[in-house]
């Protein structure tokens, strides 16, 4: 009998079993980052990079009718350097054009996320954040939009949980588009932005998937990596359609340390990928029953072909490797018909939340703590302000305390806020302290229009989503109700994860 793992891309199957024992109490311990390439995209029937290029092509000799233009990007091409040229297609389209036609060919809208995006979703119990290549948006639909998605690295990614970080960009947004390798490393050569990612990668085991031949900058992107996790970095793995791991390729990686999953895709599909997933997520021991069934979403189709010629197939049945096996697959941890919550039970004493605003603010200030009543209810977070300190205490060292000890602060920004001597040279300075030392989480909250991008705190994420400001908003309570609900997402990710 076969084995899961017996294929002639594999050293062994007991060299495999190994590697994904080391992946499982990789994702036990609940820090591994998974790096998403391009095969997510072309599993739910959206162009490779290959094929974009290709009908990039076709375009610039539609529009463009310039022969050099168009030998350019077609050389290019076939020499697989996808990067430079969809630079070359963009310089003879003009940014316009090219920027509508690539939105409009990679626009994921109507198309349901594949089942290795939502094998991917089912992991995010456990994972500590997904790092992705794509530009759309099959990965955040998949995981229901419960994580915050990030297209710009911030000294956050050191700290945060449960993110997905869009290296290259994100699809509505031209601006953020990163294709070219250039402009890549011009992205994260900023000396904040570099050390953000060491901090993450290396402590946090990675993995990566979705990878294959048509990504050229596959093992540039794994250089990369390697050359930011510094002398003694944590383990990272790699799974990956065997043909695509040439024995050059092999010997690079595992030089630099990766451990190598190659699976076989000689029926087309990359479903072996969904099998080493199970592997990896199974209990253990793994308890036997006897009317278990497979659960698993329809087949992926081949990462490498065109849409057209991997039509999504029926469910299949894969042979175990193990007596203890039944025949049929079922995805206990992984592809649960109703994916666990976490525990909602309130931490074993209230995390303070310090407002820090300006007095012309405190109506505002009022009206966002009458949004967080609930949490406060519930005894998940305390609240404090200037406006706790009883008669007789002494005002600004009751600030000092408070401000030294909160785990959340609270920087209710305003032009007023920005002005005052106290908030932005006292209050708010100690804050970015504490949160570059990684004890307390700094959430600016815009609450009117004012020039606060180059602050200090004007690399981090803020609230309303988008930095809207509140009085901007026709429905200030809807605005109000966009904060609670981001604060409550930085409370519960301190609950579970304390600095």
């Amino acid at each position: 009998m076969s084995t899961l793992m017996d294929n002639g891309n594999t050293v062994s199957a007991e060299v495999d079993a190994a590697v994904i024992e080391e992946l499982h109490e990789a994702l036990e311990s609940g820090e591994l980052v998974l790096f998403v390439g391009g095969g997510i995209s072309a599993a739910a029937g959206l162009p490779t990079w290959r094929q974009l290029v290709d009908l990039l092509v076709e375009r610039v000799r539609e529009q463009a009718g310039d022969e050099v233009a168009i030998a350019e990007v077609a050389a290019l091409a076939r020499s697989q350097r996808y990067s430079e040229a969809l630079g070359a297609a963009e310089q003879a389209l003009g940014a316009a054009e090219f920027n509508a036609f690539v939105e409009d060919a990679l626009d994921d809208e109507g198309l349901e996320p594949p089942r290795i995006a939502i094998a991917i979703a089912a992991l995010r119990d456990k994972l500590r954040a997904v790092l992705t290549t794509n530009l759309n948006h099959l990965l955040e639909r998949a995981f229901g939009f419960e994580w915050d998605t990030m297209w710009q690295v911030t000294d956050e990614v050191a700290w945060r949980r449960r993110f997905i970080l869009k290296l290259h960009g994100t699809l509505k947004e031209p601006y953020s588009w990163v294709f070219a390798r250039e402009r890549f490393h011009a992205s994260i050569a900023a000396p904040d932005v570099r050390k953000s990612l060491t901090a993450v990668l290396s402590k946090c085991p990675v993995l990566f998937i979705g990878f294959g031949r048509a990504d050229s900058n596959f093992d540039e992107m794994l250089s990369d990596i390697h050359a930011l996790s510094g002398s003694s970095p944590p383990p990272r793995f790699v799974i990956a359609p065997g043909a695509s791991l040439t024995p050059h390729r092999r010997e690079a990686l595992s030089e630099m340390g990766f451990q190598l999953l190659p699976y076989d895709t000689a029926d087309g599909s990359h479903d072996r990928v969904l099998a080493i997933l199970d592997r990896m997520c199974a209990p253990r021991p793994r308890a036997v029953t006897s009317h278990a069934r497979s659960i698993l979403p329809p087949p992926i189709p081949d990462l490498e072909l065109p849409p057209a010629s991997s039509p999504l197939g029926p469910s299949y049945d894969l042979r175990p490797d193990s007596a203890a096996y039944d025949d049929a697959v079922a995805m206990p941890g992984v592809f649960e018909a109703s994916r666990r919550e976490r525990a909602s039970e309130p931490p074993a004493s209230p995390i303070e939340v310090f407002f820090s605003y300006s007095e012309s603010n405190r109506e505002l200030r009022d009206k966002l703590e009458t949004h967080l009543a609930i949490l406060k209810r519930k005894g998940v977070i305390r609240g404090w302000h200037d406006g706790e300190v009883g008669a007789g205490e002494e005002r600004e060292r009751m600030l000092a305390e408070h401000l030294e000890t909160a785990k959340v602060i609270l920087l209710l920004i305003s032009a007023d806020f920005l002005a005052s001597d106290f908030c932005y040279d006292v209050e708010m300075q100690k804050a970015i302290e504490r949160h570059n030392r990684g004890e307390a989480r700094v959430i600016p909250v815009i609450l009117d229009a004012c020039d606060w991008e180059g602050a200090p705190f004007g690399k981090l994420s803020s609230l309303p989503r988008g930095g809207r400001p509140v009085t901007s908003w026709v429905n200030q309570s809807e605005a109000f109700t966009d904060i609670a609900k981001g604060i409550r997402k930085q409370v519960e990710q301190l609950t579970q994860n304390p600095p």
